[in-house]
């Protein structure tokens, strides 16, 4: 089966992308962890196992209480057994199997591989994290123990770009509160789902939904995440790429950091006469014409 199938079976991919693709949670019970993905990656079936092998930078996490991080998954292994809940990140980098099942969901999604990285949770202890929403895309596969989930959308803010907590904390980048058209709730919304996710359960959590979540023992997750691009970034580094064939657009922008009158004046006359030069050329484009090129040169640039 192929690994994206295997990923997030039961449902097939036809019926997650006609129900659920991309702002409708799915939560998929199953007793049987995705066979195809453990014989790539048979590490997966322990966390030690997984800590031992991990190379890269492990994030220390209580789930009220202090952070911090060591260089190696070998070096967190005395506080995972202390404890703590030990956060991985780009983990396909260290497990080969994950970097195919990147690949193949990103072709599924029709998303630059670039946006896709694969993050591994596990813990022994009482574990969790308080209320917040991500920016991010997640397919949370649960490979052992049990976890409970309280979710609901985030209603104050459309497409965030980062991470947001509840009122009262402070924001990981507080401009998100100028995206926002509502306060933050200051608790999980009444109403919010509860879901208790099993050995084997995955759960789709959309862009932009709060949640929080509570284990004890024994717990391990991977996650599937996808982290953009939005359509901002697809059109700026793509049109940037268009300018720079013109030697004007080259040129530095003297000035445009100027604390004095006459060369902000300046810089902002030079940058004028650029914006009015694209206008007229851009005049008679046809927007499908010109949407076409910029998402083919986007393609092109993100293919690895």
């Amino acid at each position: 089966m192929p690994l994206f199938a295997d990923f997030i079976a039961p449902l097939t991919p036809e019926q997650f992308f006609a129900n659920h693709w991309p702002d409708t949670p799915y939560v998929g019970p199953r007793t049987e962890l995705p066979e195809e993905l453990l014989k790539r990656v048979p590490e997966l079936s322990d966390a030690e196992r997984v800590l031992e092998t991990f190379e890269g930078t492990v994030s220390l996490l209580r789930r009220n209480g202090p952070h911090a991080r060591v260089t190696h998954g070998k070096d967190a292994l005395p506080m995972y057994r202390a404890g703590f809940t030990c956060y991985m990140r780009h983990v396909e980098a260290h497990f080969p199997g994950l970097d195919d099942l990147i690949a193949e969901a990103a072709h599924r999604l029709g998303l630059p591989r670039t946006a896709m990285a694969c993050e591994i949770f596990c813990s022994t202890g009482t574990s969790g994290v308080p209320m917040h929403s991500d920016f991010d895309v997640n397919f949370a596969l649960l490979l052992s123990g049990t976890k409970y989930w309280r979710m609901a959308p985030n209603k104050s803010i459309e497409n965030q770009t980062a991470m947001c907590f509840a009122c009262g904390r402070k924001q990981a980048d507080e401009g998100q509160l100028d995206y926002a058209h509502a306060p933050f709730p200051e608790r999980m919304p009444d109403n919010a789902q509860e879901v208790t996710m099993e050995t084997g359960g995955l759960l789709f959590l959309p862009r932009g939904w709060w949640h929080e979540t509570h284990a004890t023992g024994a717990c391990m997750q991977l996650n599937l995440v996808i982290k953009g691009p939005h359509w901002a970034r697809v059109l700026t580094s793509a049109l940037e790429e268009k300018l720079l064939a013109a030697p004007d657009w080259r040129e530095f922008a003297y000035g445009v950091s100027a604390s004095d009158g006459p060369m902000q004046h300046a810089a902002a006359n030079r940058l004028a006469e650029l914006i009015t030069r694209l206008q007229e050329s851009l005049a008679e484009v046809q927007p499908h014409a010109l949407a076409a090129e910029l998402t083919a040169t986007f393609q092109a640039n993100n293919r690895t």
